[in-house]
């Protein structure tokens, strides 16, 4: 089940420490870049 939460102070380095299966590595970019690219995008939403 996939729960979508605000991200914030409090969940950031969580979310950010998540891992993706080996298999999904090519598809899908590592949390902490688009934290990152949350921040510095104004198309870009966080949550």
């Amino acid at each position: 089940m996939i729960n979508l939460k605000n991200l914030d102070r409090e969940n950031w380095l969580l979310c950010a420490k998540l891992s993706l299966d080996d298999s999904q590595k090519d598809y899908v970019a590592p949390n902490v870049y688009s934290i990152a690219e949350s921040k510095v995008e104004d198309t870009s939403k966080k949550r």
